[in-house]
């Protein structure tokens, strides 16, 4: 699915892709879990791995859903998860990058960097790293298909409950 014809990778489907993503953060940032599944498709996965691991094969995953449904029951574990401390996420998404297109699916890769803060506590570097995603298109409507959150570190964060 190399980008071969510049009608499919228009300007503005660049600026849709922007867009999405920002929602997607915007959504996450806000605390609006139970929307989050919605940029999925009905059968998705979502992924969140590190460099070292993704080397080893996607049974190495830290975290592995594979449909909305899944992607929903989490959201249920983080409202009854005595782990869960209320706080504030700030993703940071950049460098946007279509690696490949056609009319149907965008493979994107983007960087990311998520802040956190807790209520009288300074704001902390919670994780960064690579997006790869395969963004299913449907008319002016974007989805995610496949999102693996690479993470930049082979250490993993205590805590990986919230979606990144």
């Amino acid at each position: 699915m190399p980008v071969t014809e510049k009608a499919v990778l228009t300007a503005e489907l660049r600026l849709d892709v922007q867009e999405f993503y920002s929602r997607y953060a915007e959504c996450l940032d806000n605390g609006r879990l139970q929307q989050w599944p919605e940029f999925f498709l009905d059968s998705c996965t979502y992924c969140i791995t590190t460099r070292h691991n993704l080397r080893l094969g996607p049974e190495e995953h830290l975290v592995s859903l594979s449909t909305r449904t899944t992607l929903r029951d989490r959201i249920v574990a983080i409202g009854q998860s005595e782990d869960y401390e209320p706080h504030k996420q700030r993703h940071l998404i950049s460098n946007f990058r279509v690696q490949a297109a056609s009319d149907e699916e965008l493979r994107v890769l983007a960087n990311f960097q998520i802040l956190r803060t807790f209520p009288e506590k300074r704001t902390e570097h919670f994780v960064s790293g690579l997006y790869d995603d395969r963004v299913a298109i449907a008319g002016s409507r974007l989805n995610f298909r496949e999102k693996l959150c690479v993470l930049d570190s082979d250490v993993p964060p205590e805590s990986l409950l919230y979606p990144i």
